[in-house]
């Protein structure tokens, strides 16, 4: 009788400890059943308009050549409003009506970033390529230097515009590119002359600026090769540190895992916007809790984007988180007016970059207690009975006298 009260007390023993094994195991599995995930996706956009819609533009003093014999190429300088800070340039080369002081519209953005890499890399953007202490520039003077500058310019402009259409295009398409003759001309240059005017009348001919090295090979062919294969100069990027998604002490808010905002040129992002949508109740919080507001001095702090817990559903949301970059940039326009020679000119301004990211929530309860809650209330219990029954059966069982 006393064997058969042992192997019972052992049966139970034996199913009990199962049983709370079990229960450990569903209330592990539970919590692993309640993790949330996230996912995202990313869009750039890019524009480059000036501000000014019109300008006047101006004939500079003097036609700069290259004279290395026949053939040579000659370019006018140009200015916007006068303004030898603006510098304007021509695209079409066998256009030769040009009005002085006439008023050009603008006439499209340019989305050519090779256009717009040498707008923003040469004298359109006041680097002096050569400068006036350059071996080659005649005289040592700044003003030579300048004009060296302009005729470089000029010079990668139309070498740029000949390659990319191709030899055979030239002539055929609009705009008129230089003649291969002109080319041949610009790529074997090893002097520049001025020809110096005054109210429409030579006053200097021929006055020597620059006598040195091959210009192509030195100073144009290097511009040319780079605005060939150039492509967005700037670019925003939004980083999220992870896919995780944490609580606060209490589970009243979701948080997704730490965002920082990169920008490309990083000096010359300035600041930016964010925006958090498609959740009631999200928000952009920095580390400490505070929420995000404002204008973003660049870099800024990385922030999250926090949710009410209540607001959190078993079906799958999304929040957009949109940042606005503001950009200082040089920015450029085609500039007509009539069947005059179409130009380009480039001037300070700021372009702003957007990026957005989605972030996915999903698998939390629309209820006070989250589902992982909830399962993991009603596991512990289960366990807590568990252990109970184990203590029960493994207490001695008093036998009476």
């Amino acid at each position: 009788m006393e064997d058969n009260n042992k192997k019972g007390k052992k049966s139970v023993l034996d199913i009990s400890v199962v049983l709370s094994f079990a229960v450990a195991i569903f209330a592990i599995f539970s919590l692993v059943m309640a993790d949330l995930s996230l996912s995202q996706r990313s869009n750039i956009s890019y524009a480059a308009p000036p501000d000014d819609n019109t300008f006047t533009f101006y004939k500079g003093d003097a036609l700069v050549a290259s004279s290395p014999g026949n053939p040579s190429f000659s370019s006018m300088m140009y200015f916007a409003n006068n303004d030898s800070n603006i510098p304007v340039f021509c695209i079409e080369y066998a256009n030769t009506n040009i009005e002085n002081a006439a008023e050009y519209t603008a006439d499209g953005d340019i989305d050519d970033y090779g256009l717009l890499y040498l707008l923003n890399n040469s004298y359109a953007n006041g680097i002096e390529i050569v400068n006036a202490s350059t071996s080659g520039v005649v005289n040592n003077s700044a003003e030579n230097a300048r004009y060296v500058n302009s005729w470089i310019t000029q010079a990668a402009i139309w070498a740029y515009l000949y390659e990319k259409a191709g030899a055979a295009n030239v002539g055929t398409t609009s705009p008129d590119y230089i003649s291969e003759e002109d080319y041949n001309g610009l790529k074997f240059a090893t002097t520049i002359t001025r020809t110096a005017y005054s109210g429409g009348v030579i006053t200097q001919n021929n006055i020597p600026v620059y006598e040195g090295p091959n210009l192509y090979d030195n100073y144009v062919s290097g511009l040319v090769t780079a605005a060939l294969s150039a492509s967005n100069p700037i670019s925003l990027n939004v980083n999220l540190e992870s896919t995780e998604i944490s609580t606060d002490a209490n589970k009243n808010y979701y948080f997704s895992a730490p965002i920082t905002v990169t920008g490309e040129p990083a000096n010359s992002i300035q600041n930016y916007t964010i925006s958090a949508t498609g959740i009631e109740g999200a928000v952009l919080v920095y580390e400490d809790g505070s929420e995000v507001t404002g204008t973003i001095t660049y870099p800024g702090a990385p922030f999250r984007v926090r949710i009410p817990a209540e607001k959190i559903t078993k079906e799958i949301q999304k929040v957009v988180v949109t940042v606005n970059g503001n950009f200082n940039t040089l920015n450029g326009r085609y500039y007509t007016s009539g069947s005059r020679q179409k130009v380009v000119t480039v001037k300070a301004g700021t372009t702003t970059v957007s990026k957005g990211t989605e972030v996915e929530f999903y698998g939390a309860p629309d209820t006070g207690m989250s589902t992982a809650q909830t399962i993991y209330f009603i596991g512990l219990i289960v366990l807590l009975c568990g252990v109970g029954i184990v203590y029960a059966n493994a207490k001695p069982v008093q036998v009476k006298q």
